[in-house]
């Protein structure tokens, strides 16, 4: 084992966060490593996942990039990881469950074959429904008659992780592989535990049933069954029967309106998008809450939809500034910049989008960070933002917000942004509120005053981030942006969202919006954004 080996798996052994890092900096430029030093190294990397994370802000972060580290070193480790998957705890399992899944078609077997081999052992079936459900390729059907069969176990946990996995794979597989049959068993299965025992094997059974529902899988029969099991759980029916768990009864409020709303299997699809409230922030640029119960029941910090107003125009890309899970309600801020937002700036309350596509995107890199967090935002970006502040401020990060504008009349959103963050910056290009200058003026200023910045977000005009990532990197500061690429279908099949980071080409829609600051390439992205310029103009002038 080669001397380098050595070194990087006694600096996982550490306690110390930074000489993990810095041992995990080294796996990642290793090149040319032998299969039995790709097992030495996985067995180290994977001991961070059963680190105690607590006085360890960092190692939830650290135990993630070990997983990453795994999966380049591919399916050699598959025996491995599965040894390591049957024996571990539950934490560890979601880790190694991931990693096992990357693998693909190539992990279906193996994981069939410790199944057979543990069948008798129920912690060790518990572990391997989990990590069955992190695939998402069609090869994993062929585990679905065993995970049938733990569903039906008398030992809670094994049962309601199984109905678990089979509610996972319902939404990540394509609903026309199901056949006829197995439509059939997996709602047989999940509707019998409605009855169970414990309250956590009905909880998994009604939200396994509303997934069936909302992909498609149920007859109109099957629905009306489940219509009555709901309003019996949430105490509307003749006998007054209802489930005293809260967990259940959650789950039963959650799908029941679906169900009596859409009498066929494609209509849970359907939302209005319509406009709930319409207020201006300043000249050309509306708040808008809209209805979207799907989407807002799914959106993270950093996340985006693309919204088309009318049938024939083209599809928006927008930032989210806040939404309501409960309430199925959306915000977002539209500036009126071409042809398409000046019409979505024309709507009203009461009107309905044509269609809203979403979330989209990876949610915002957000951790407890040791340190300060600056988050930034120019313009329009104040508002994108606020959802990632929020998060870090939940964390236990101390959070200063930092606005900017070209006057006091263009600022928006800043009291939404003080109620999630510890401090909030004003500057203005032409002083007329807060610091006059420029949000860098303040960035500044805050890297003076702080003992320490972890962590900054910008997010706004280009030229802004750019200024943004040029004055943290000569002090090493993390800086993340998000990138306003030209879009078209928005999940990395067009590649019109192309960006370069750190010389790799990336899809803004698919790998973003979020990147690191330092490593994009703003010449570029620049140059991208100015293709359209004249068909931007000209198609603003047909209005």
């Amino acid at each position: 084992m080669p001397k380098i080996i050595d070194i990087i798996i006694n600096r996982l052994k550490s306690e110390d966060e930074e000489s993990i890092s810095l041992a995990l900096d080294k796996i990642e430029q290793l090149t040319d490593v032998t299969d039995a030093d790709k097992i030495a190294l996985a067995s180290s990397l994977t001991q961070l996942f059963y680190r105690d994370h607590v006085g360890m802000s960092e190692m939830i972060s650290l135990a993630n990039r070990a997983e990453k580290q795994i999966t380049r070193f591919g399916s050699v480790l598959i025996p491995f990881l599965i040894d390591e998957l049957v024996n571990s705890d539950a934490e560890s399992c979601a880790h190694l469950g991931r990693v096992i899944a990357v693998n693909g078609a190539n992990a279906i077997t193996p994981l069939l074959d410790a199944w057979n081999k543990k069948r008798a052992d129920q912690y060790a079936l518990i572990n391997l429904t989990q990590a069955l459900a992190y695939f998402r390729i069609p090869e994993v059907l062929q585990t679905l008659p065993e995970m049938l069969i733990a569903a039906g176990s008398d030992n809670f946990q094994l049962s309601s992780n199984a109905i678990n996995a089979i509610g996972k794979l319902v939404v990540r597989i394509d609903p026309n592989l199901f056949d006829e049959a197995l439509r059939q068993q997996m709602f047989d299965a999940s509707f019998s535990h409605l009855s169970d025992s414990h309250s956590l094997v009905r909880m998994q059974a009604a939200r396994t049933l509303g997934k069936l529902m909302e992909k498609g899988l149920l007859t109109n029969a099957q629905q009306e069954k489940l219509r009555a099991a709901y309003s019996a759980i949430l105490g509307k029916d003749e006998n007054n029967d209802w489930d005293d768990a809260y967990i259940v009864r959650h789950e039963a409020k959650r799908y029941l309106p679906l169900l009596k709303t859409t009498p066929t299997s494609v209509a849970h699809y359907q939302q209005s998008f319509r406009i709930i409230s319409k207020r201006e922030l300043c000249a050309k640029t509306f708040h808008y809450i809209i209805e979207a119960p799907l989407i807002a029941r799914k959106l993270q910090a950093g996340q985006f939809i693309i919204i088309r107003p009318h049938e024939f125009s083209e599809r928006i890309p927008l930032s989210i500034c806040g939404w309501d899970s409960e309430k199925g309600e959306i915000e977002v801020v539209i500036m009126s910049a071409g042809k398409t937002t000046v019409q979505m700036n024309e709507m009203n309350e009461g009107d309905c989008f044509k269609d809203i596509v979403g979330p989209l995107g990876e949610r915002s890199h957000v951790r407890r960070y040791r340190g300060t967090c600056v988050v930034i935002g120019g313009g329009f970006g104040t508002g994108a933002i606020i959802p990632t502040a929020r998060d870090l401020k939940a964390l236990g990060s101390r959070v200063i917000g930092v606005v900017g504008a070209r006057s006091k009349e263009l600022l928006i959103m800043v009291d939404e942004l003080e109620a999630v963050c510890d401090e909030v910056i004003v500057t203005t290009n032409d002083g007329s509120a807060g610091i006059q200058g420029f949000v860098t003026n303040a960035l500044e200023q805050i890297i003076k005053d702080e003992q320490r910045v972890s962590h900054v977000l910008a997010i706004g005009p280009v030229p802004m981030m750019q200024a943004v990532c040029e004055l943290t990197r000569p002090i090493g500061i993390e800086t993340m942006v998000s990138l306003n690429a030209l879009m078209v279908d928005g999940t990395g099949m067009c590649g019109a969202c192309r960006v370069s980071i750190d010389g790799e080409t990336k899809f803004a829609c698919f790998h973003g919006p979020d990147f690191d600051g330092h490593k994009v390439d703003f010449d570029q992205l620049t140059k991208r954004q100015k293709m359209f310029v004249a068909e931007e103009k000209q198609a603003l002038e047909t209005l």
